[in-house]
């Protein structure tokens, strides 16, 4: 067994250095497994100093089991998403309670091969149910960017030389090792406080003797001082001497961030006019060189570069500043991000606009400061938002404070008002409108009376048909009258039906005393004529 594995820590009271992180991480790992979710953690640090080896020792303390996605693994949007995206979703089938995902040397992630990974560790900590901790070595890279305002980061820093000696001088009581003070010494300042490193030059070193001389350092080099980036800057902007500036230099970071990072602080370290200008003079140079190399593909020039942006820059100053200065990161990416969000915001509102006053996005982008005069009127900023169909964020472009929530509120009060009255207008108009009919069909009704009475001697009684509904007393006087003019026409017909029935009389009486006439006449004639009459004939 490795002494790296051998002598790890097997609780976190064993853990060396950082303790504060580690109280840090206790306090995070607590209040999850008392059910308080928490954001994930992001442990910030350089290798070698405790940061994947605390990470289990707190999923072994505090949670059920542990899942982790090695940085050897490809780590794309589908398998990310296979592995650590659906553990954290779902709980142990075998374990209660939850389980700890750790993820290592997020910043490594690479863009062709690891395509899509930083968009699947978003989603994973959105939508992360478990508790969920990554570690990355450099805490500026760009890849954190989306990363580390979603999480709680904690920075670990170096272990310190006495630490790792006194660790060493363990090892060797343990291992029955003979050792040289001064050689452990020098053992654990070449580690750059690295423990990992030293325990594994510890093991290189010691021969079948088992011991451990000045001598036995020369079988193993120096680790290379990867400097911090600000340590970078610093040892720059106050040393003077080119081998420290040249140790300095040896940081993982992208020339063209470190030429705007040392561009960025050299007035807050320089006093001098004339040695800022130099330096500004030198940072130029770098950057030329820099061009040079991504045109031509030949990246020798990085060479000229590095020399430029660092002894260059160094040796502008006359002396070193005996003062505090703090250095900040370089505004330019913020800058360009900026106007970038800019330029889109002023797209996305000229394509809107243009639309409702039929003009080019290119012809009214030269008139927005026209606007910006138009929007500052709290009203008519809102009339202009509603009208444009603008957002909360484009109106940004014109003001910088919002439109206040009682505009609109007022705004909504007056369109009742006016959806009130409106109605009210409508409902009187439609009165009107119900009177003058009703007041047209009166007259009708009046007309048609007045002409039905100078009628009725020519002609027969008939109703007179009227729009207007008729009124009870009218309904009564009508009954009335056809009762009576129903009797008086019972009355006529039964007059002419006495009268038709006298005449039918007569007639039949006339009819039959000319039939006896008739009859007496021709029994006259039938009787043969006599020249006597007797009594018989009468």
């Amino acid at each position: 067994m490795k002494w790296v594995e051998k002598y790890a820590p097997k609780t976190l009271g064993e853990v060396l250095g950082n303790a504060k992180p580690k109280a840090e991480i206790e306090v995070w790992a607590k209040k999850w497994s008392d059910g308080q979710p928490q954001k994930p953690l992001l442990l910030l640090g350089s290798p070698g100093i405790g940061k994947t080896t605390i990470a289990h020792l707190v999923g072994k303390e505090y949670f059920s089991e542990t899942i982790e996605v090695n940085a050897s693994d490809k780590r794309s949007y589908d398998i990310l998403k296979r592995s650590i995206g659906e553990a954290s979703k779902t709980r142990s089938l075998f374990h209660s309670g939850y389980k700890l995902l750790i993820m290592d040397e997020v910043d490594g992630i690479n863009g062709r091969d690891d395509s899509g990974g930083v968009r699947a560790i978003n989603e994973t900590i959105k939508d992360t149910k478990q508790p969920l901790i990554m570690m990355a070595n450099d805490p500026y890279s760009k890849r954190l960017t989306t990363i580390k305002n979603k999480c709680q980061t904690i920075k670990f820093t170096k272990i310190h030389t006495n630490t790792i000696n006194a660790q060493l001088k363990r090892i060797c009581q343990q291992e029955d090792i003979h050792y040289d003070v001064e050689a452990l010494k020098q053992l654990s300042k070449q580690s750059n406080g690295d423990l990992r490193s030293a325990i594994t030059s510890l093991e290189a070193i010691v021969d079948n003797s088992k011991k451990v001389t000045i001598d036995s350092l020369n079988v193993i080099s120096q680790k290379d001082g990867e400097q911090n980036v600000f340590d970078t800057v610093r040892t720059v902007l106050k040393s003077k001497t080119p081998e420290h500036v040249i140790d300095a230099m040896r940081v993982e970071a992208q020339p063209q961030f470190l030429i705007e990072l040392i561009a960025e602080n050299i007035p807050r370290e320089y006093e001098r006019v004339d040695e800022i200008a130099k330096a500004y003079e030198m940072i130029a140079l770098a950057d030329l060189n820099l061009g040079r190399a991504f045109r031509t593909q030949n990246y020798t020039y990085w060479k000229y570069a590095f020399l430029f942006m660092g002894r260059g820059v160094a040796a502008a100053k006359r002396q070193t500043y005996k003062k505090f200065a703090r250095y900040t990161n370089s505004t330019v990416y913020a800058r360009l991000s900026k106007s970038r969000k800019r330029k889109n915001l002023i797209e996305a509102v000229t394509t809107k606009m243009s639309k409702k006053l039929h003009t080019s996005p290119k012809e009214l982008e030269k008139q927005l400061p026209y606007y910006t005069v138009l929007f500052e009127d709290n009203e008519e900023a809102y009339d202009l938002k509603e009208y444009f169909k603008l957002e909360d964020e484009e109106v940004k472009l014109f003001r910088s404070r919002k439109i206040p929530a009682s505009v609109e509120k007022n705004r909504i009060k007056q369109l009742q008002k006016k959806q009130k009255e409106e109605e009210k207008a409508i409902q009187k108009a439609k009165k009107e409108a119900q009177k003058k009919a009703k007041d047209k069909t009166t007259k009708k009704a009046q007309s048609s009376k007045t002409t039905g009475i100078v009628k009725e001697d020519n002609l027969e009684d008939k109703p007179i048909k009227t729009n207007s509904e008729p009124k009870l007393d009218d309904v009564t006087e009508s009954k009335k009258q056809k009762e009576v003019d129903e009797k008086t026409s019972n009355k006529e017909s039964s007059r002419e039906n006495n009268k038709t029935t006298k005449v039918s009389s007569t007639e039949s009486t006339e009819k039959t005393t000319k039939e006896e006439k008739g009859d007496e006449k021709s029994s006259k004639k039938d009787k043969p004529k006599s020249k006597q009459t007797t009594l018989f004939d009468f």
